[in-house]
């Protein structure tokens, strides 16, 4: 589990753009519908493209989106 802060929401809360922990940034489209705000703290497999499931931990609520551009954080390690 990876946690990021949300820096950018896009006009139709379509898509946000999250920073991680490792200040990766990361772009996520919301599947669900659900709003996230700027400064919302998320948790979830950030680095891992596709569908997948995150939570918000402001609003206690779990989010169905896409990780555009995801990519192994670790991937330089060793």
């Amino acid at each position: 589990m990876i946690q990021g802060y949300v820096r950018r929401a896009d006009k139709d809360q379509r898509k946000v753009t999250v920073r991680t922990e490792y200040d990766d940034k990361i772009v996520l489209r919301i599947l669900d519908g659900a709003m996230m705000d700027v400064g919302d703290a998320v948790v979830g497999a950030l680095d891992c493209q596709g569908e997948n499931f995150i939570l918000d931990m402001n609003k206690h609520l779990g989010i169905r989106v896409y990780v555009e551009n995801g990519r192994k954080l670790f991937a330089l390690a060793g």
